[in-house]
């Protein structure tokens, strides 16, 4: 049976309960018939082809070509379980989609040949490498990721000169727009260079995604960067760490629930900006660069969290980054740990805006309200 609406849009005020009941039951008869067919999706890195049906027998190679096919109520799966896929996936305009990592890690960072390399003497070496997206530059040796203390702020440090450089250190000079000069002092063996911007990345209206047991490392701005009009994103079973930027950030309009996810070794564990709205629950923030957790945006929950404050990082900074009309911003802390070192203790700030708080636990914190209307 084919129903014909004129305009789907048109309010239902002052038709009669037959009519209401008629579309309603039109629009929840649409919503199952969208359920029973969805479609399990299947992903391989290492068997798949994007010329494939996506059947766990014939999986697609790429998660994107995945995402590109999928409709609405379906499910992504990726195979072999904790495997390493270096790709990464933007999921724009998209709806009512499901991604199972299987504890998949996606790789930010290819990796280096031994050869093709100019031996210069004196345990240094160098290659020409295209620059990289915002000429970032995160060089991975013998899995250990190393940023040359470089960060995302105009504040960064420049590289030290090639001379300059000891065993295991890297310095980037470019020589265009395009090429430049990798130098990398000892060894060239299991050397890998980071050459994708975002793990997973959002955009345009993009409502009700789901994605479980997924992590992302090495990418040269977000391990997940959610951008756009995206609502009811949710993330279960996650992991964020060794970006150049973040290992979470949440843009824009953005509304987004992350359970147990785990954030280390960024620029920022987390930022969330803008109009954000999080949630975070079970999660785990330590041994980040600048931040382990910065909520700037408009509403923000860390419950059942821990902040370990291992570096020089500021362990919290929240609060309005703008002036704002109508709701203030408000930032609820429910059984959240922050633990600092003993000699130089964490610092947390929030400055200004609504901060509830039910069964903390600060450790070696100096904690700053900065103004903030604080209720516990």
């Amino acid at each position: 049976m084919r129903f014909l609406i004129s305009d789907p849009n048109q309010r239902l005020t002052g038709k009669s309960p037959y009519a209401r009941s008629v579309y309603f039951l039109l629009i929840y008869s649409l919503l199952c018939l969208k359920t029973l067919f969805a479609t399990e999706l299947f992903v391989h890195n290492m068997h798949g082809k994007d010329s494939n049906c996506g059947s766990k027998d014939e999986p697609f190679a790429t998660i994107q070509h995945a995402v590109k096919l999928a409709q609405p109520g379906d499910q992504i799966t990726l195979l072999p379980p904790r495997a390493v896929y270096r790709q990464s996936v933007t999921l724009h305009n998209k709806s009512d989609l499901t991604i199972e990592g299987n504890l998949v890690t996606l790789e930010g960072a290819d990796p280096l040949p031994q050869t093709g390399w100019e031996d210069l003497g004196n345990d240094l070496s160098r290659r020409q490498l295209p620059r990289t997206i915002y000429d970032r530059h995160l060089l991975i040796v013998d899995d250990v990721t190393e940023r040359m203390g470089r960060t995302q702020s105009a504040n960064a440090p420049a590289f030290p000169k090639p001379e300059e450089l000891i065993e295991g250190q890297f310095c980037y000079e470019n020589i265009d727009e395009k090429q430049g000069w990798l130098y990398v002092k000892g060894s060239i063996r299991n050397l890998e260079w980071a050459v994708r911007p975002n793990g997973v990345a959002t955009g345009g209206k993009t409502e009700r995604i789901t994605i479980r047991n997924l992590s992302a490392r090495h990418f040269l701005n977000d391990g997940f960067n959610v951008h756009g009009q995206t609502t009811g994103f949710h993330c279960h079973t996650i992991q964020g760490y060794d970006c150049f930027d973040e290992g979470f950030s949440a843009h824009d309009d953005c509304e987004c629930v992350i359970q147990r996810g785990d954030f280390w070794g960024n620029e920022n564990g987390i930022a969330d900006v803008n109009r954000a709205i999080t949630t975070y629950e079970e999660c785990l923030f330590y041994g980040n660069v600048h931040v382990d957790v910065m909520l700037v945006g408009e509403r923000h929950v860390l419950k059942d969290c821990c902040i370990i404050n291992q570096t020089e990082a500021t362990a919290l900074s929240a609060g309005p980054r703008e002036v704002r009309t109508g709701e203030p911003f408000q930032l609820t802390m429910t059984d959240v740990s922050i633990i600092g070192k003993q000699k130089n203790p964490a610092r947390a700030r929030i400055n200004g805006g609504l901060l509830k708080m039910q069964d903390c636990r600060f450790e070696n914190v100096e904690l700053n309200t900065l103004g903030a209307e604080v209720v516990e």
